[in-house]
Order: structure tokens, then sequence, then C-alpha cells
């Protein structure tokens, strides 16, 4: 009888290690996976981080851009910021491989009034740009200097684009609309172009 109990002792025991040994493998399992996605957040964290570091900081809003828009500044009006959505994504032949650059574009002005005509002509402002950015040598985009010169010639085609469209405009006008545009100065313009995101691939 006594041999019984302990027969049956021994197969209670039995079961319970196993149980015992199921939960420190799943324990041990739920720890690799935690590693895991704790490895992969610090890793999509450092290349945000690395990409934020390296992308070029958009320069302060008080500092006035040469040319047409210099007495706007002067006025002393405050930055409007104008981000261009969905983002320029072009794709580049470096070599025979696909080569991306995905960039985001803010426009920065002074004059309320400019919003009116920035989102009618966007379409055309859009594929001017479009077609700037798949023209340039994907190697020269890599350097600050080749950023610098690509932000230079945008602001310079987006200028040309405004500049253009309100002669248009003015030239449509009545005599007396006319004067009236002239005696508020230069017309408005976009005084920086920025890059808000720039990655390349």
């Amino acid at each position: 009888m006594a041999a019984g109990k302990k027969d049956d002792k021994k197969a209670g025991a039995a079961p319970e290690g196993d149980a015992l040994e199921a939960k420190q493998k799943k324990k041990k399992l739920f720890m690799m996976i935690g590693l895991a996605v704790l490895l992969v957040v610090i890793s999509v964290g450092a290349t945000i981080g690395a990409l934020k570091f390296l992308s070029p900081q958009p320069k302060s809003a008080e500092v006035a851009s040469e040319g047409n828009s210099s007495e706007h500044a002067a006025a002393g009006s405050e930055a409007i910021y104008y981000a261009l959505k969905p983002n320029f994504t072009v794709n580049f032949d470096v070599n025979g491989r696909q080569r991306f650059l995905q960039t985001e574009l803010t426009f920065m002005y002074r004059d309320q009034k400019l919003l009116k005509i920035l989102e009618l002509h966007m379409p055309e402002l859009r594929n001017s740009l479009v077609l700037l950015l798949s023209s340039q040598v994907f190697d020269e985009l890599q350097t600050l200097e080749g950023k610098e010169k690509l932000r230079a010639a945008a602001l310079e085609e987006v200028q040309d684009i405004i500049y253009k469209e309100q002669k248009a405009a003015l030239a449509k006008m009545s005599a007396k609309e006319r004067e009236k545009e002239k005696s508020n100065g230069e017309p408005a313009n976009v005084e920086q172009v920025l890059f808000t995101q720039f990655v390349m691939q």
C-alpha cells in the first residue's frame, strides 16, 4: 500500500516538473522577444536621430533672403511656412543601381496674399521642382554643398514662376488696378525653400 502511494507521488511530481520547465521556457522566450523588440526600437531611434542630425537645419525665420523679398522682410512681418504635400520622391540610376531621394520642401514667405498664388499655381511649381530634383547628380546631393546648391536652385525656380504669374495677372488688370498694385511696392514672393526632410537611399 505504501509503495502505491509513493508511485502516485512520483506520477504527480512529473507533470508539475514539466509545467515548471514549460513556464521557464515561456519566460525565456518572452525575454528574448522583448530584447529583440528593444533592439529594433533602439535601431530605429538611432536611424531617425542620425537623419535629423545629418539633414540641413532650416535657417532662422528672422533671416531675410536676398532679391525680390527684401522689402517685405524689412517690414518685419512674421514668417509664414507652407509645407508641400505629398513629399517628393525621385529615382536615380547610379552605376546600374536604382537609388532614391525623398524630400519634403517647405516655402517660407511673409505676405499672406501669397498663399492664394501658391495654391493656384501649385501644379506648375511641383512640376518644375520634380524636374529639378530629377536632374541632379545623386553623389553630389550627398554633400552639404550639393544640398545647398539644390536649395538655391529650387528657390530661384519657385521665385521665377511666381514672378512670371504675378506679372501675367498684372497685365490683365485695368490701368487703375495696376497703379494700385504698383503702389504697394514689389510683389510678394517666396523668401526661402527649406528641406524639412531629405532622405537618400
